[in-house]
């Protein structure tokens, strides 16, 4: 489940923002604040001032389903590990319990999708045809290249 929180936070932040791809090919900052990779998107997508002030207040509005959604994957975590505890313990595993907790993650991966598809929506709409057709090709990059730290 750590690495659901890491593909979310990396999937809504740094795929929303697509503040890390090529990041195996190249750094675009030396350190790992938000703000860093905020201004290399700036440059990378050539945006202006006031298209780069849209981005980091649709951003900022966005961070709160962020948490929610961080919130209930580790709610989700913990159901998961009493089920593993419980299998460890009484070598018994409840397969009612098991689904629900499957489902409830399927339904947080469908809202989770939809969450990054409509930020990404709303932060290219902001965008003439040449930066959006680099960030798009940004965030496909982005969907093709192997998480880090998997």
């Amino acid at each position: 489940m750590r690495k659901g929180i890491l593909t979310l936070v990396a999937g809504l932040i740094a795929g929303l923002l697509a503040q890390v791809l090529y990041y195996s090919s190249f750094k675009p900052c030396q350190d790992e604040t938000l703000e860093c990779h905020l201004a290399w998107i700036q440059d990378y997508l050539s945006l202006s001032s006031d298209q780069y002030e849209l981005v980091v207040a649709m951003h900022r509005d966005h961070q709160p389903i962020i948490g929610q959604l961080e919130q209930q994957i580790r709610q989700l975590e913990i159901r998961l590990a009493a089920l593993e505890e419980e299998r460890i313990e009484n070598d018994h595993i409840d397969f009612i319990a098991f689904y629900s907790y499957l489902q409830e993650k399927v339904d947080l991966d469908k809202t989770r999708d939809t969450s990054t598809q409509s930020f990404l929506t709303q932060v290219g709409e902001i965008m003439n045809s040449d930066q959006k057709e680099r960030f798009k090709e940004l965030i496909n990059e982005f969907k093709t290249s192997p998480a880090e730290g998997s």
